[in-house]
């Protein structure tokens, strides 16, 4: 090759490599570099039990909670009813009669705009189901007679009896707004058809929440993408809201421990609670969340020798729920005072036993019970805390000279045995340890759930009282047209329950969610009611 070839070939290769060098500093310059996408891993500590929005009463509430919508929401931080995909309400003079006005320029994820027709199927889907099958919490729509299209964005419900229906749209569950388009999408004929529910379940949805299903495997994980056109994120105004949010099913706490320490979970639901001043120790940090959950004694009121309001109040006096709040909840937790949790429209305070072994034998004596005594106690396997809670009091009652035979049972059939007090009351247990949480913002979820004799599912005491269920029924009518007389009819009837020892609420829980310094949680992403639910739209998320 030549001097004067090699010299045409430098400069083409010089001419080359400048016009590459340009391109690139030309893209750089002028095309913005991309966001980082904005990804919190979520450890959660069960199962998800389900997705359909009508039907679901479980574990599923921690999906549902951030793809679906209400009309309204409650707001514990406030004691207010707040617009969701409703902008106004109100009812008739008797409470009959209610007219909600939707909010406009709502899109599901599908596509579809949010209409009063959507609101009328999934109202009547969840009432439906309830009626025909008994599955799900469609119970809280029982008075509702009709749903009319007033317009598009207007929807007239009327009721049977006068009902506060504004705290009922703002349900938990069952109260969930869904596409139509679901119908087609599924393949159902009718929004009874189960093909529907298994379209559900499968892992699709129909939601118009900040978040949608992108893979969805219940028993190990849900990642979820965050809608763009959700209406709500120019109210929220909160750039640094997750992209992504993946939540990884580990019941282990300490996996869920190992998790935080190795980097791979952002936030933890269920460590031990044993570990929380370690993890504080290594710069995490930690929510303490008053929640409505809330841990429950049951006593058999069908069944010698709890049936003996006497011998009920000596087991009432030989706890001490102080030491059981710091022993078997580490001192999460908030003793109980009559069924209502803290802070819960209702909580009535002063309704625990101020009493003691002495006390108890006092009572013990006043029954007649011939001692010693065998009665046995239900609880919930997979529960460090009511294990505690369990031995301890068998160990109380031991001071008594009553035997306590401990039965710990997985959920399914602890709610099984449990519920046989109606049919079997002298075959089921003396006394069940259960949780609850509210479906509701109502102290009827609660009082009515538990203790009325038309709940059989839930009341496991067995307890039938026509004076106590005429004081809650007329308090749930009462709150559509009169709330703080309804109030105080609930204060009585929990003033009953305490004072024939039927059940005793052991204390509520302080659920510490335990997350690395690249998150933050303010007080509006958290939810008592449903304390696993963390409204992702307000997390902060470090890049």
């Amino acid at each position: 090759m030549t001097w004067r070839v090699r010299r045409y070939v430098f400069v083409g290769v010089l001419i080359l490599f400048i016009i590459v060098v340009g391109s690139i500093t030309y893209y750089y310059v002028s095309t913005p570099p991309t966001t980082r996408q904005r990804v919190v891993v979520y450890a959660y500590n069960d199962r998800i039990t389900g997705i359909d929005p009508s039907i679901e009463d479980d574990t599923g509430l921690v999906i549902i909670g951030l793809v679906y919508e209400q009309l309204l929401r409650y707001n514990p931080l406030t004691n207010k009813l707040e617009p969701v995909l409703a902008v106004a309400w109100n009812s008739s003079e008797d409470g009959t009669e209610w007219v909600f006005r939707l909010r406009e320029g709502v899109v599901f994820h599908d596509g579809t705009p949010l209409n009063a027709t959507a609101v009328k199927l999934s109202i009547e889907r969840a009432r439906d189901v309830y009626r025909e099958t008994g599955r799900g919490a469609g119970y809280i729509w029982e008075a509702v007679t009709d749903v009319e299209v007033v317009d598009e964005y207007t929807i007239k419900i009327k009721l049977e009896y006068p009902q506060r229906l504004d705290l009922l749209v703002a349900a938990t569950y069952a109260a969930y707004i869904f596409s139509p388009k679901a119908l087609s999408s599924s393949g159902a004929s009718s929004y009874l058809d189960k093909k529907l529910e298994s379209w559900f379940n499968s892992g699709n949805e129909a939601g118009s929440g900040p978040y949608t299903i992108e893979y969805y495997r219940p028993d190990s994980e849900v990642r979820l993408k965050k809608f763009d056109k959700w209406w709500g994120w120019s109210l929220v105004n909160n750039t640094r809201a997750p992209d992504y949010v993946i939540v990884k099913i580990l019941p282990d706490p300490q996996s869920q421990y190992n998790g935080l320490i190795s980097g791979e979970i952002d936030i933890a639901s269920s460590v031990p609670r044993d570990y929380v001043s370690l993890l504080l120790s290594k710069g995490f940090k930690v929510h303490n969340l008053t929640s409505y959950h809330n841990y429950l004694l049951f006593f058999n009121v069908r069944r010698y020798p709890t049936n003996i309001t006497e011998f009920r109040k000596a087991i009432a006096c030989s706890l001490n729920l102080e030491e059981a709040v710091k022993l078997a909840m580490k001192g999460f937790g908030l003793r109980g005072s009559g069924i209502v949790p803290h802070g819960f429209p209702g909580f009535t305070e002063g309704l625990y036993y101020e009493c003691g072994l002495s006390e108890a034998m006092q009572y013990l004596n006043e029954s007649g019970v011939q001692l010693p005594v065998r009665i046995e106690l239900l609880y919930q396997v997979d529960y460090e805390e009511t294990r505690i809670f369990a031995e301890m009091l068998q160990s109380r009652l031991k001071d008594l000279n009553i035997d306590l035979v401990l039965n710990p049972q997985p959920w399914s059939q602890l709610k099984e045995i449990a519920k046989g007090v109606w049919e079997n009351p002298d075959e089921s247990p003396h006394l069940v340890i259960a949780d609850w949480w509210p479906t509701i913002p109502s102290p009827y979820d609660y009082l009515y759930t538990m203790f009325h004799s038309d709940s059989k599912e839930w009341n496991f005491a067995g307890y039938e009282d026509e004076e106590f269920e005429e004081l809650i029924d007329r308090a749930w009518e009462l709150e559509g047209t009169n709330y703080s007389e309804a109030l105080n009819l609930y204060k009585e009837a929990q003033v009953k329950l305490f004072n024939e020892a039927v059940g005793i609420n052991l204390w509520d829980e302080v659920r510490p969610f335990i997350h690395n310094a690249r998150v933050e949680l303010p007080d509006e992403c958290m939810n008592p009611l449903y304390m696993y639910v963390i409204y992702f739209q307000y997390v902060r998320v470090g890049t």
